[in-house]
């Protein structure tokens, strides 16, 4: 019985010290519980606050990222505005697609390569657009110098057309064309086809305002137009040259028209020749050129070019033809007529009347230099073939 009632005491005591020892740790629990709720407060407070930071952070990146890019797209702008297609071709398109790389940058949340991307490009920009400008100013330089030769170069055919016409008392413009082309070669209007030609681009210029005009791919480059002037400059000089000599050939010709004459008159009237007209007159071209067949037309379908020789044939009492070749030749810009003589006796040749004749030749020409045999201002010549030979070198 005893016995009983001390191991009741002994459980009793146990189970008591189990309960202070359940309570003292429950008691330790909950600190602990309560210490690991505020720590988890903390940390939840400082995520919070490392999250502010960095939500911060980022909105500046973003904010600072959209400015640079605003900034760049002003440029952009700017730069497609000018004309750089024409004078800088493809360099435009590099910095329009950089740009556009900027903006999916910037959306999808990369705000630094965003922000560097646009710096680049906004340098890139501002240094074609400097370039641009430099060509810019480069090719209006040039421009204006084209226009004022061609307007120069204009100004003297007009000046030309103008006193050509009161010359020969013809107040056609078309018909004074025709004429000066006719004793330029050619070469008249072809200058004027080169001042039509360029006309075009001053006329085009004018119309579609500089601007617009300079922005355009299809009118001239820098380059075209350096050509263009250089064009102008040869036109210059080839109507610098024909404006002399295309005069020379005129009076030349009228020259030989009054020599002719002359010579004629003399010749039947003095020395009782006979004047064969059939055989008589200018040589008929052989390769009929535009400026011909123009001049032709204008003056009835002549048959006859004047600017080159004219031949004048006589027959005297023996029946031997008398052959007198008045023949242009040109030298150094200046036309001087040359007179050839020809007989073609049917008998032995009799040199002092070849001799006599020419002389009559000379006086009726109104020249007085000495015959010297071989000599380009007077010479005799034995053969028709030599004559004939001689007046195609001289032409």
């Amino acid at each position: 019985m005893d016995e009983l009632k001390r191991l009741e005491r002994e459980i009793n005591t146990e189970l008591s010290n189990i309960d202070k020892k359940y309570d003292s740790l429950l008691k330790d629990v909950k600190q602990k519980e309560k210490l690991l709720a505020q720590k988890n407060k903390e940390i939840e407070q400082a995520i919070k606050k490392i999250q502010t930071e960095f939500s911060k952070r980022s909105q500046g990146n973003s904010d600072e990222a959209a400015e640079y890019l605003r900034s760049a797209e002003k440029v952009l702008r700017s730069v497609d505005n000018k004309p750089h297609e024409k004078f800088l071709p493809g360099r435009f398109e590099i910095f329009s697609n950089s740009m556009k790389d900027g903006r999916q940058l910037f959306r999808s949340g990369l705000f630094e390569a965003a922000a560097a991307v646009a710096v680049s490009a906004k340098s890139g920009l501002q240094r074609l657009s400097y370039n641009i400008d430099d060509k810019v100013e480069e090719w209006e330089k040039t421009f204006n110098i084209f226009s004022e030769k061609l307007e120069t170069l204009r100004e003297k055919i007009n000046n030309e057309i103008s006193n050509w016409g009161k010359e020969i008392n013809n107040r056609v413009r078309t018909e004074i064309i025709i004429e000066i082309n006719f004793w330029s070669r050619g070469n008249f209007d072809e200058v004027i086809q080169t001042v039509k030609k360029h006309r075009e681009i001053i006329k085009a210029f004018s119309q579609i305002g500089k601007d617009e005009y300079i922005k355009r791919t299809d009118t001239p480059t820098l380059e075209e137009l350096k050509n263009f002037i250089e064009e102008i400059d040869e036109a210059n000089k080839k109507f610098s040259e024909l404006v002399n000599v295309y005069k020379e050939r005129y009076s030349s010709s009228c020259e030989r028209s009054d020599m002719g004459e002359n010579i004629i008159d003399f010749m039947t009237s003095e020395i009782n020749l006979e004047w064969l007209e059939n055989l008589t007159g200018y040589d008929t071209p052989s390769n009929e050129t535009e400026d011909y067949i123009q001049y032709a037309k204008l003056h009835k379908n002549i048959n006859q070019d004047f600017r080159e020789w004219l031949r004048i044939v006589f027959e005297n009492s023996s029946g031997d033809n008398i052959y007198v070749y008045i023949v242009p030749v040109e030298e150094h810009g200046h036309v001087k007529n040359h007179v050839i003589l020809h007989i073609d006796y049917h008998g032995a040749e009799n040199e002092i009347y070849s001799r006599d004749i020419y002389q009559h030749v000379q006086e009726a020409a109104g020249l007085t230099n000495e015959i010297e045999s071989g000599t380009e201002d007077s010479k005799i010549t034995r053969d028709i073939e030599q004559t004939k030979t001689k007046i195609q070198k001289e032409r």
